[in-house]
């Protein structure tokens, strides 16, 4: 396909998404035949072709064979320049959450988490995993780890119904102020993907996170798993 084709099939599929997010189109209508968006966008079909996998790859629309095309639901928007706990941060954007526990234990500190709270190989933390919900939606799949000299007594605590900063702030009296967060492209493992409930082909965000308190210290680190076709992430910066 030639650079004009490219350009003409980038300009379809963002005229496409204007008419998602204007509500035109809404979550789980469908689209318009290949012909009809042709003549639409007075184009070739060619054309509506790659403008329609471009937006099915960044899971915008969805296709159900010998149905069509599909408009996909909208996507969660995570500010990751925004402090905040998954809790706090989703219900000020008006959604419920919730959590499900599937592990708190202490274990002795491997290298990886070690590292990453600056302790000695072996020191006792805290394993919490959880799934974390947006309404009835499995969104994250989080593994934490917090020393326990830091909060002892954390894991008397329900964090199915509570949550792990305010606990660490209202409880133990630690201000959290600052999260060091990596971002990258994962695959879910079997475990994540079922929890999840994702297909067997869908990517991953991966937040591997520190947060520090108010003195720079670590006191959590989190990896954090989260269904690529579900969320986009913003971020803002002034010069």
């Amino acid at each position: 396909m030639g650079k004009y084709s490219n350009l003409l099939s980038e300009e379809v599929k963002e005229q496409i998404e204007i008419l998602h997010e204007s509500g035109v189109f809404k979550a789980n209508d469908p689209l318009p035949s290949e012909r009809e968006l042709a003549e639409q966008f007075d184009v070739n079909r060619q054309t509506i072709r790659t403008a329609l996998k471009r937006l099915r790859n960044e899971h915008r629309i969805y296709t159900q064979h010998g149905k069509g095309n599909f408009v996909s639901p909208r996507k969660y928007c995570d500010d990751t320049s925004r402090f905040s706990s998954f809790t706090s941060g989703w219900e000020a954007d008006g959604y419920t959450t919730y959590s499900r526990t599937l592990l708190m234990q202490v274990i002795e500190a491997p290298l990886a988490v070690s590292t990453m709270l600056d302790l000695s190989l072996g020191t006792e933390v805290y394993h919490l995993r959880r799934v974390r919900y947006i309404g009835d939606e499995p969104l994250s799949y989080e593994t934490s780890y917090v020393p326990v000299k830091m909060c002892e007594g954390l894991d008397r605590f329900d964090f199915n119904h509570s949550s792990l900063y305010d606990t660490m702030e209202k409880v133990y009296g630690i201000s959290l102020t600052t999260i060091d967060e990596k971002i990258s492209i994962t695959t879910l493992n079997d475990d994540e993907r079922a929890e999840l409930e994702a297909d067997n082909d869908d990517l991953a965000f991966c937040f591997k996170s520190v947060t520090l308190s108010k003195d720079r210290v670590p006191v959590e680190c989190c990896v954090a798993v989260v269904r690529a076709d579900k969320m986009y992430l913003v971020s803002y910066m002034e010069a």
